[in-house]
């Protein structure tokens, strides 16, 4: 019965103008929502790493690690794992 019902839909996505239109728009809005994802996930990554480097240059000008994370946006542990990576 399920069968039924499954092979009448693809029958309607592939071979009705409606339907290919409905699956197409459904591919396209799976692609603009996977753009998306894949854009905030790289502004994020970028964010970070900038906020290392920030984070690097003010440890290195004499700023404790609480006005280092608080100048960055980050937390206190965050900051100090950073900066011991850097320093190992």
């Amino acid at each position: 019965m399920n069968f039924d019902i499954l092979a009448e839909k693809t029958r309607y996505l592939k071979e009705n103008p409606k339907g290919v239109s409905e699956m197409c728009k459904v591919m396209e809005d799976l692609r603009d929502e996977s753009y998306a994802e894949g854009r905030a996930e790289g502004y994020a990554e970028g964010r970070e790493e900038q906020a290392q480097m920030t984070a690097k240059n003010l440890y290195e000008q004499g700023l404790t690690v609480e006005q280092i994370a608080r100048a960055i946006g980050f937390s206190m542990d965050t900051v100090e794992k950073w900066l011991t990576q850097k320093a190992g």
